[in-house]
């Protein structure tokens, strides 16, 4: 994942980052007696390098010398869409506008720029990111300059317009991309209100009701210590990142406000709905099922475990079911683990593909999980492979600060892959060694088995959407 992408899935699946030791390290998988129920694997609450400062504010330092870079990130656990009546779009634009606020005579985006560093927003349903990538040398006084602009949130007007300016731009890219758009459609359709049932760019009319006022009442509402996490990973030293953390940390404020929840639709799973809208041409389809909260971790990592033996690019079931009907379509699957509930879905695009020929594809090699466990040693081979996939996929300071930070915005950081040892010792890997062949087919069958929400792309002109009869 590149994080100052504009466009990029929404919470990639948390992994540790394997920069010290190999696979060799990772103990083999026992047999288990079949099961319905996954041994206990209490969890620690240890996550690796954090501390609280006394205004509530959160710290990770990770030192990771082998890389020449370091990852800056602060994010701040709050709703897209605002609090009180849905705004979709607030905080996106808030975000780019402190990105776009001068400090003497350059803004933050300039500072870091010039400096020779980069720097990018990311914002989420339920968590904004806004992150450095900084070669090492210049790593604290980039922590300087971020630290004192996002902890000290405040926008004037013309911050304020030109990053109304780089919001509508944004919003016009994000409805040529076809993923967004059924992403955006079938988030909608799963979830009848709440943050979750808005796109995190707004649309034009959103943005042209949003001022300068709203803007910073939601700054001074969301930035808040207690609701906002630093992180440096990569090489950085810890005690000077603490020291210069402290002394930009704004004074204690009260408790954070909580997000709203956001309401699973009760006919969520009812008849598709049809997306009049193909940009450059192309076909797609999405399909999406609810699963676990994060707060129950063994199925929320039992629901990571199906998603990778699923949907994994290489080696997927059902992607290489879609690779052998269109090698030319963009495919996307994940499991992203929310508050409550979690999310696992599949999209398809292309300019040649079917969508409902797609679909077929997709029902029918999701099917092959629920139609039993797998064996011993299927299932052990598919446990290597998720592992080595979780440990492969995060080699970066950005990557393990990326999953610090996506997990603090769910209200779970002890549970990211990140906020573990070089032994494997921490909660998710824990989780990972006590799932069982018996175990996984359960979880299967508990959420894959439901009617799922389906979206689909043809080829059309107008950005609506509506059911299909």
């Amino acid at each position: 994942m590149v994080w100052w992408r504009a466009l990029r899935i929404l919470g990639k699946r948390g992994a540790l980052a394997a920069l010290f030791f190999s696979l060799a390290c990772v103990p083999p998988v026992a047999g288990h007696a079949a099961s319905e129920v996954a041994p206990a694997a209490p969890p620690s609450g240890f996550v690796l390098g954090q501390t609280q400062l006394s205004d509530g504010l959160t710290l990770i330092a990770r030192s990771l010398t082998a890389s020449p870079t370091a990852a800056l990130e602060i994010w701040i656990r709050c709703p897209a869409t605002g609090y009180g009546p849905s705004r979709p779009g607030i905080a996106r634009l808030a975000a780019l506008a402190l990105l776009e606020q001068k400090s003497g005579d350059a803004t933050l985006r300039e500072q870091v720029r010039r400096a020779g560093a980069q720097i990018g927003v990311s914002v989420y349903h339920e968590g904004t990111e806004i992150a450095i990538l900084s070669p090492s040398y210049l790593a604290p006084a980039m922590l300087d300059k971020l630290t004192a602009q996002i902890l000290h949130p405040k926008v004037d007007r013309n911050a304020y317009l030109a990053a109304r300016q780089r919001l509508a731009a944004q919003q016009v890219a994000a409805i040529e991309v076809p993923d967004q758009l059924l992403r955006d459609a079938l988030f909608e359709r799963i979830f009848a209100s709440g943050p979750l049932h808005e796109p995190t760019y707004g649309n034009t009319q959103t943005l042209a009701g949003l001022t300068l006022d709203d803007v910073n009442r939601f700054l001074a509402r969301a930035y808040v210590p207690r609701s906002e996490i630093v992180i440096a990973a990569g090489r950085v030293d810890g005690s000077d990142v603490s020291r210069r953390v402290a002394a930009s940390a704004p004074p204690a404020a009260g408790n954070s406000e909580p997000i709203p929840d956001s309401v699973v639709a009760g006919s969520a799973g009812s008849a598709p709905a049809t997306l009049h809208s193909s940009p450059a041409g192309a076909a797609g389809v999405a399909i999406g099922w609810v699963g676990p909260p994060i707060a129950d971790e063994q199925a929320a990592t039992a629901m990571d475990f199906l998603s990778d033996y699923l949907t994994h690019p290489a080696s997927g079931v059902v992607s290489q079911a879609v690779d052998n009907l269109d090698a030319s379509a963009k495919f996307n699957g994940q499991f992203i683990t929310l508050r409550s509930p979690g999310v696992f879905f599949i999209s398809v695009s292309g300019n040649a593909l079917d969508p409902d020929a797609a679909l077929g594809t997709i029902r029918d090699a999701v099917k092959k999980v629920l139609a039993g466990q797998l064996s011993k040693n299927d299932f052990e081979r598919a446990l290597t492979a998720f592992r080595t996939h979780l440990l492969r996929d995060l080699q970066t300071p950005q990557e393990v600060a990326d999953n610090y930070g996506w997990y603090f915005t769910q209200g779970a950081t002890s549970y990211s892959p990140s906020a573990t040892d070089a032994q494997l010792a921490g909660d998710y890997f824990a989780q990972v060694q006590s799932l069982t062949p018996a175990y996984v087919f359960a979880v299967a069958k508990r959420y894959l088995s439901t009617t799922p929400t389906v979206v689909l792309l043809p080829r059309g002109a107008l950005h609506t959407a509506s059911d299909t009869k």
